[in-house]
C-alpha cells in the first residue's frame, strides 16, 4: 500500500468540520468521562494542533478552557487513585495545552484567547509531583507548559508567588539538567515582571541554590543561572551584594573561559561590582 500524506488541505477540512467540537466533548471532564476513549481523541486533538492550520479557531471554540478543567480533573484523580495509566492522558493534555498558550500568545490578548484560572497552577503541580517518581518523562512537559503559562502572563507569576510554589519548584533542580532548564526558565519568565516579583522571588532559597548550580559543568543549566542572577541584580536591591558576599565572582571563574559563557560571565562579573 503506498503511505498516504496529510496536506495543509486536508487539516483545514478536518478545523472547517464539526470534528473538533465533537473531541473537545469528549474530552469534558466528569462521570461519563472514558480514560481509554479520551486518550485517543487527546493525541487526535494533539495531531490537529500541531498541523498549525488555524489553532486560534480551536480556542475561539474553547479548547483552552476544556483542556485546563480536564487537567484539574487528572489532578484530582491522582489523589484519589493510585491507578497507573492517567499518565496516558496527562500527557497529551499537557501537550495541547502547551501548543495552544504558544498560539494564544501570538494573537490578540483577551476573551477566550487566554487561560486565566490559577487552579491550572496548583492541579499542574499535584501532577508534577505525583509523576515526579512515578513518570518522570512527564517533568519536562509539565515543566514547558508552566512556561508557556508565565512566558506573557504577569497574574500567572503572581498566582506561583501567592500558592507558595517557587520553593516546590527549586526542589525540581536536583532531578535533571533538562529538568533544571526549564525550571530556571520558569523563574527567569517571573523575575522579568519587575522589582515586585523579584522581591518575593528573593532571598530564601534562591541564592544558596544558584550557586549550587553555578557548580555545574553542564552550560545550558549555568547559562539559564546567569541570566536570572542578572535579572535579579537589575531589579532587587542587594542582590549583587549578598551574591559578592557569598562567593559568587569565585563561582563564576570557573565559567571564565568556557565559549558559549565567557560574555555573559563577564556582564554579571561588571554588574556585580559596579552595578
Amino acid at each position: 500500500m503506498v503511505p498516504t500524506h496529510r496536506s495543509a488541505s486536508t487539516d483545514s477540512l478536518v478545523l472547517g468540520s464539526t470534528l473538533p467540537q465533537h473531541i473537545l466533548q469528549l474530552l469534558q471532564p466528569g462521570p461519563k468521562l472514558n480514560l481509554g476513549v479520551a486518550v485517543e481523541f487527546a493525541w487526535c486533538l494533539h495531531y490537529i494542533i500541531c498541523s498549525q492550520v488555524n489553532n486560534a479557531l480551536l480556542i475561539t471554540q474553547g479548547a483552552l478552557t476544556t483542556l485546563g478543567l480536564l487537567l484539574l480533573d487528572l489532578a484530582a484523580a491522582v489523589q484519589r487513585t493510585e491507578d497507573a495509566g492517567l499518565e496516558l492522558l496527562v500527557c497529551p493534555v499537557v501537550r495541547c495545552l502547551s501548543n495552544l498558550l504558544t498560539e494564544a500568545a501570538a494573537e490578540t490578548v483577551g476573551g477566550p484567547m487566554q487561560l486565566r484560572d490559577e487552579r491550572v497552577l496548583a492541579a499542574l503541580f499535584i501532577l508534577l509531583q505525583f509523576f515526579l517518581h512515578k513518570q518522570p518523562s512527564l517533568l519536562p512537559e509539565g515543566l514547558w507548559l508552566l512556561n508557556n503559562l508565565t512566558a506573557n502572563s504577569p497574574s500567572f507569576c503572581t498566582s506561583l508567588i501567592s500558592l507558595d510554589l517557587i520553593e516546590p519548584l527549586l526542589h525540581l533542580l536536583s532531578v535533571s539538567n533538562v529538568v533544571s532548564v526549564l525550571v530556571l526558565t520558569v523563574l527567569c519568565n517571573v523575575a522579568e515582571k519587575g522589582p515586585a516579583y523579584c522581591q518575593h522571588l528573593w532571598p530564601g532559597l534562591l541564592l544558596p541554590t544558584l550557586l549550587d548550580t553555578l557548580a555545574l559543568s553542564d552550560t545550558e543549566v549555568v547559562g539559564q543561572s546567569l541570566e536570572l542572577l542578572q535579572l535579579l541584580f537589575l531589579y532587587q536591591p542587594g542582590a549583587a551584594q549578598a551574591f559578592l558576599q557569598q562567593s559568587g565572582l569565585q563561582a563564576l571563574q570557573r565559567h571564565e573561559e568556557v565559549a558559549q559563557l565567557q560574555d555573559r560571565v563577564h556582564a554579571l562579573q561588571q554588574t556585580a561590582l559596579h552595578g
